[in-house]
Parts: C-alpha cells; structure tokens; sequence
C-alpha cells in the first residue's frame, strides 16, 4: 500500500512540475513573440519617421533660403510655398515625435515666425544676421532628430525577457 501511495505522488509530483515547465516554456514564447512584435513595429515607424523627417528639414531650410534671399534682396518668390508646406510638417512630426523633437520644431518654428518681420522691415549692413538664431535651431533639430531615429536600432540585438 506505501509503494501504491508513493508512485501516486511521483506521479502526480512529475505532472505538475511537466505542466509548470510547459507553461513556463509557453509563457516564454509569448514574450519573445511581443517583443518581436514591438521592434518591429519601432522599425515600422523608424522607417516613416525617416522619410518625414527628411521632408520637415527640406521645407524648413527652405523657409529660411527664402527668407535668406529677400534678405539678400533676391527674392525668389517661394516663400509662402515653403511656409505652408513646413506648417504641414510640423503638424505632421508632432504627431509621432518624441519630446525632444517636438521641442526643435517648435523652436526652429518660432525663430523663423520671429524672424519674419525682421527680414521684411529691412536691416542696414551693421546689423547682425537675423536669420543666425535660426541656423542654430536647424542644427539643434538635426541632433534631436539624430537621436530619436538612433533610438531603436539599440533596441535590435536580443529582445530581453525580464519584468518590467
């Protein structure tokens, strides 16, 4: 009757130590499928952000080339062109930018917005470059940009299966 009572609880002990590895192994595979999942939702975006990113900087530096040129007394008439495709950009990146990005825009938006009526009142040859504080937001934009599209290619190597 002992070895009876013992093999049942061999048995039942090697069932529930089968089934907890099972779940376990199971419950493994779920996560390494999500965090699958997740960076290649992060590449996903990385790849749009890419494109809308490129497109942002063009538009911008246009503005300013265009602001540029009326300083320089060579107008080339596109400025309303460039104007209005940066606003749609703008619009556009902060939808799905970081708050470091975010911020750059809006820096680099309203140093041109500023900007404006500096360059159509006119400046004399001993004024300084008026445009020169928007030159240093595009290239603190350009950083921030850097960083955000830098961000996921870390996230690559191995998904990590520990807590959150």
């Amino acid at each position: 009757m002992e070895a009876a009572l013992v093999g049942l609880a061999g048995t039942t002990v090697g069932a529930v130590t089968g089934f907890a590895g099972a779940w376990l192994a199971r419950r493994g595979q779920v996560r390494i499928q999500q965090e699958q999942r997740a960076h290649a939702e992060q590449v996903r975006w990385l790849d749009d952000k890419k494109g809308l990113y490129r497109d942002l900087l063009i538009t911008l530096y246009g503005w300013h080339d265009s602001l540029a040129s009326i300083l320089r007394g060579e107008d080339d008439g596109k400025l309303s062109e460039h104007r209005s495709a940066a606003y749609k950009w703008i619009v556009e990146a902060s939808l799905i930018a970081d708050d470091e990005v975010r911020s750059a825009v809006s820096e680099v938006h309203h140093a041109l917005l500023r900007v404006q009526p500096v360059v159509f009142e006119g400046t004399s040859a001993t004024d300084e470059w008026p445009l020169e504080a928007v030159e240093g937001g595009h290239s603190a934009l350009e950083d921030a940009l850097r960083a955000e599209l830098a961000m996921p290619g870390r996230v690559g190597a191995r998904p990590r299966l520990g807590r959150r």
